[in-house]
């Protein structure tokens, strides 16, 4: 499900923010309450933002704790920004994904991420170059986006975490594996996101890690019509407002 009209307007996205961690996280810092994250938030001047803690692998119990103290922490905090209440779910395996049941449909905003290979209990391809990590994101990519279960893909297409993996082996860095990604097997998988409404995010971290790819990325993505959503990956208040980025973030995609 979109959560907003698709649009290539940097100004109008930068005003939402769908990827905020709260201390719910591990990675969250103690700054990262929800009543901060909202007060930051407004005073950012956004309009809408998703609360995204992560569900690693064997964490599904987690869901249902998160979203019930959450829900009952925002009751009573005063606010004018739209908030959604998600998770930053795991697809960490081809057809291995942290949604199972009926009752994950209760989240408002379900992003994924498909490439925590330095996560435990994440499944990794037999090969450790960057044609099979390719390969491996491309099969988990399809399998959850074809499940429906999807809002939004987080940082698609990030290689940093898979050349964690390997770079004591091969003289490899961030970059190898967006890189063997062709232009029109990228149009394929962002047309399938579209095909079955699942936004793609525009990761301000991972714009700034890989430049050269993030461009491509975003204009393969505007030719072919597909929904962006704008997400800091925010784990302290300083990330909330999503401006802080827009400036260089323009300059790298070319708008």
């Amino acid at each position: 499900m979109y959560m907003h009209e698709v649009t290539y307007d940097l100004n109008e996205l930068f005003r939402m923010n769908y990827h905020i961690h709260t201390t719910l996280s591990r990675c969250g810092r103690k700054e990262m309450t929800l009543d901060a994250i909202i007060k930051e938030a407004e005073r950012a001047g956004l309009t809408e933002i998703a609360i995204t803690d992560h569900i690693h692998p064997g964490e599904t119990a987690k869901v249902f704790r998160n979203d019930k103290l959450l829900r009952n922490e925002l009751e009573h905090i005063p606010h004018t920004v739209k908030v959604y209440l998600g998770a930053e779910l795991s697809a960490y395996g081809k057809n291995k994904y942290t949604l199972q049941y009926s009752d994950f449909d209760r989240l408002e905003y379900r992003l994924y991420s498909h490439n925590h290979y330095q996560m435990d209990g994440w499944e990794l391809p037999d090969e450790q170059t960057p044609l099979s990590y390719k390969q491996h994101m491309k099969l988990c990519l399809e399998k959850i986006i074809k499940s429906g279960k999807a809002d939004c893909m987080a940082h698609p297409f990030l290689d940093n975490y898979a050349v964690r993996e390997f770079e004591d082996r091969y003289p490899l860095t961030v970059g190898c594996v967006t890189s063997v990604w062709t232009d029109n097997e990228l149009g394929d998988m962002l047309s399938l996101g579209k095909e079955y409404q699942c936004a793609w995010e525009i990761n301000t971290n991972a714009i700034r890690a890989n430049p050269e790819f993030a461009k491509r990325y975003f204009h393969i993505g505007k030719e072919a019509g597909v929904c962006f959503n704008i997400g800091t990956d925010a784990h302290t208040l300083n990330n909330v407002d999503t401006f802080a980025s827009y400036k260089i973030i323009k300059e790298i995609l070319g708008v």
